[in-house]
């Protein structure tokens, strides 16, 4: 049985010795009291000390801001503030009342905690953000990619080779009767440019006729009826022989192909597009493009569509001879998008005009020609009058 410790008598102040006499008080100083006798200034942790005996807890801790053995000098700047209490002591204080001071006092206690100390924003480090470089135009387009597939203006540049073999009456009209292919080709020229402008009247044309060099004939206009007036006013000639690489140097003198900064995602305001027309039968050609051409050639915005006219089967000798003309044209295509067709002089011109319906379609927008299908059924087989794709 514990035996109470004597305590003053009646009417004496009774001292509460609240901070000992230790290395961080060397003095012993006590907290100063109010004129009414209460205690001035409470600490947290003696709140919470007093509050033991009514079940809250009973473990003393030391106070925030002072020293304990062994560490180094106590801060006096950055010490808790302390709590301030209505009540002459925390002993005699309801069960209530103290558990509303540890809450505010276990508040005061994490606000000073978590309050930021001045200049460690200075001391924390700041993110960077990663330097982007300006964009750079892409001057060298890999030939693998492919612009996407909008309906934007096409610049239609049609080559109309005037050899005497288009002089000659093979073809077989709507009729019956025997016409030459310069007759069939102009009338199909016409037919395509005015169903260009109908489909959209931003399209342009230019007329470019092939002898022995080549020649700008019509500039680039959005008016049908300028190309077909230099048109009809054409005549065949004895050709000796044919310069691609003079042709496809014109054009490039007559062009300036758009450069995007991301051929796959932007898209161009305009293609070009070259239609040739060409009947002549001497042999494979020759063809060595310079750099600027072969760039052209490479270009997503360039094309050449070739509608070869040949003799077929009435040609004499080894039929491998326009086959070799035709592998050539074929070749001059190094990204798979550009088409070409061949047609025998000895069949019908209905093949013709089906050539030229099929190069109706936008560049951009058309499939490889190897996918390309022109039947309404799946199973419907392509007809023998069509051209072969």
């Amino acid at each position: 049985m514990e035996t109470p410790e004597p305590g003053p008598a009646d009417g004496e102040e009774r001292v509460v010795d609240l901070r000992p006499r230790t290395r961080s008080n060397p003095e012993g100083a006590e907290d100063r009291r109010s004129s009414n006798g209460s205690l001035g200034s409470v600490s947290a942790i003696s709140v919470v000390s007093a509050v033991g005996g009514s079940g809250v807890g009973s473990a003393s801790l030391p106070s925030v801001g002072s020293r304990v053995d062994g560490e180094g000098e106590a801060s006096t700047s950055s010490s808790l503030p302390s709590v301030t209490t209505a009540t002459p002591t925390m002993a005699t204080a309801s069960p209530a009342a103290a558990a509303a001071a540890v809450n505010t006092t276990a508040a005061v206690v994490a606000a000073t905690m978590t309050a930021p100390i001045p200049g460690a924003a200075k001391e924390r480090p700041k993110l960077t953000q990663p330097v982007l470089a300006a964009p750079q135009l892409n001057t060298t387009v890999d030939a693998g990619l492919r612009a996407p597939r909008v309906n934007c203006p096409e610049k239609v540049i049609i080559c109309l080779d005037l050899s005497e073999e288009m002089s000659l009456p093979k073809l077989e009209s709507f009729n019956g009767s025997k016409t030459n292919a310069l007759n069939i080709s102009q009338k199909m020229i016409e037919m395509f440019v005015r169903t260009k402008h109908k489909i959209d009247k931003r399209h342009e044309f230019a007329l470019v006729v092939v002898n022995d060099d080549a020649l700008w004939l019509s500039g680039f206009t959005s008016d049908p009826r300028e190309l077909c007036s230099c048109l009809y006013d054409l005549e065949t000639n004895v050709c000796e022989s044919f310069n691609l690489e003079d042709l496809l140097n014109v054009i490039l003198q007559k062009i300036e192909l758009p450069l995007m900064e991301n051929v796959q995602t932007i898209p161009p305001p305009f293609v070009v597009r070259t239609i040739l027309i060409y009947s002549r039968h001497a042999g494979q050609l020759q063809f060595n493009p310079s750099d600027a051409v072969s760039k052209m050639l490479q270009s997503p915005y360039f094309f050449f569509d070739v509608v070869y006219l040949h003799n077929g089967d009435d040609e004499q000798g080894d039929e491998s001879s326009w086959r070799d003309i035709y592998t050539s044209f074929c070749n001059l295509d190094s990204k798979g998008m550009c088409y070409s067709f061949e047609v025998s002089l000895s069949g019908p011109a209905l093949e013709l005009h089906n050539c030229m319906a099929k190069l109706l379609s936008h560049p951009l927008q058309r499939p490889s020609q190897s996918q390309a299908s022109y039947s309404l059924l799946e199973d419907d087989e392509p007809q023998e009058v069509e051209a072969t794709v």
